[in-house]
């Protein structure tokens, strides 16, 4: 079977702080990625295209190999052409995760500088994406952005966030894609992830969480063993379905911590697996707003002030260490009560 090179490890670089949809798993309350303390959550922060580029030449000078864009939604950020292209020359991966939103503007510079586009699919249903998304539109931009994707030989990676919801129609997404995207020349892959638990999302994560591990069983059990892919913070594995790739990510059995994650009140489950940067310049390994957590590579910093605060950030990269009980301590230092039925499976904390 195919397999899979090793991932370097990637700035996930949040360049809008809103979006377009409302997913219900999506900690919009938060900033989703793009967590910033609330004193610089505000538009007069937010970087010129040129200050974003400083802050990436930065980053990547100090060993970050992979940026990823994200946000909020990227495509809703004027100057996304321009950051594009100039982070082509700074890092060996370059990745956009999208719902599609605007792709139209900025397909030129996407098709020349992109290494993977991400489009999120979270079923196959148009009421059931509605559902998911809170807009009616959702289902229909994204296919949109997988055509084109298909049609212009760029490589894609489909999204689907494993929810209990959408667990019966699994095999129908799986297949559902490989029908969409039979055409492609250009690789492609579904990636099913898991739902990642924040205060926001309490409810919402308690009733629709799904374990990997479960997940994983099953499809072993109809597709056969997969190809395992380890990568800083996180494991893939691979299946092939009918010429379909189909990955699993999987931060349920271990996540990567710095000494920094043993007393920290905010105990996230995914751990340290990479970097982030805001639309506003707050560098942190932590899906966090706290400011103790984080530094803000503003304008005007000198090039010494900025490679000293990104190379502080970068140590927590340096010192993490794989956690096996992570996933437990995370359920237990919020309290969480996550009820998962798939199958003969059930998993619940008192």
């Amino acid at each position: 079977m195919w397999k899979p090179s090793p991932d370097p490890v990637y700035v996930r670089a949040s360049v809008w702080p809103r979006c377009d949809l409302a997913c219900r798993y999506c900690p919009i309350d938060e900033g989703m990625e793009n967590r910033t303390p609330l004193r610089l959550a505000r538009k007069e922060h937010r970087l010129s295209t040129s200050a974003y580029l400083v802050n990436m030449e930065a980053i990547a000078a100090a060993g970050v190999e992979g940026v990823s864009f994200t946000g909020g939604e990227p495509t809703l950020r004027p100057d996304l052409d321009r950051l594009i292209a100039g982070c082509r020359p700074l890092f060996r991966r370059v990745e956009l995760t999208t719902n599609g939103a605007r792709l139209h503007r900025f397909a030129a510079a996407i098709k020349a500088n992109i290494d993977l586009m991400k489009v999120s699919l979270d079923a196959v249903e148009p009421a059931e994406v509605t559902r998911i998304t809170g807009r009616a539109h959702g289902f229909r931009q994204a296919l949109a952005a997988i055509d084109w994707a298909v049609r212009s030989s760029v490589p894609l990676g489909i999204n689907t966030v494993l929810l209990r919801q959408t667990a019966p129609s699994r095999d129908r997404t799986i297949e559902f894609v490989r029908k969409i995207t039979s055409g492609a020349s250009a690789p492609v892959y579904l990636s099913l992830l898991d739902f990642y638990f924040t205060p926001s999302r309490r409810v919402e994560w308690e009733s629709d969480f799904i374990p990997v591990n479960d997940v994983l069983d099953r499809l072993s059990a109809r597709y056969g063993a997969p190809v395992e892919q380890e990568r800083f913070g996180c494991r893939f594995w691979w299946f092939e379905v009918d010429g379909l790739k189909v990955r699993v990510k999987d931060s349920w059995s271990a996540t990567m911590r710095a000494p920094k994650c043993d007393r920290c009140v905010s105990y996230c489950q995914e751990g340290i697996y990479g970097v982030k940067h805001s639309a506003e310049g707050w560098f942190t390994t932590c899906p966090s707003d706290r400011e103790e957590l984080g530094v803000h590579l503003s304008e005007g910093l000198t090039s010494e002030e900025r490679s000293q605060r990104v190379r502080s950030v970068l140590a927590d990269v340096a010192q993490a260490r794989v956690a096996r009980n992570s996933f437990d301590r995370m359920v237990k230092v919020h309290t969480l009560r996550p009820v998962a039925v798939v199958g003969q499976s059930v998993t619940t904390v008192p």
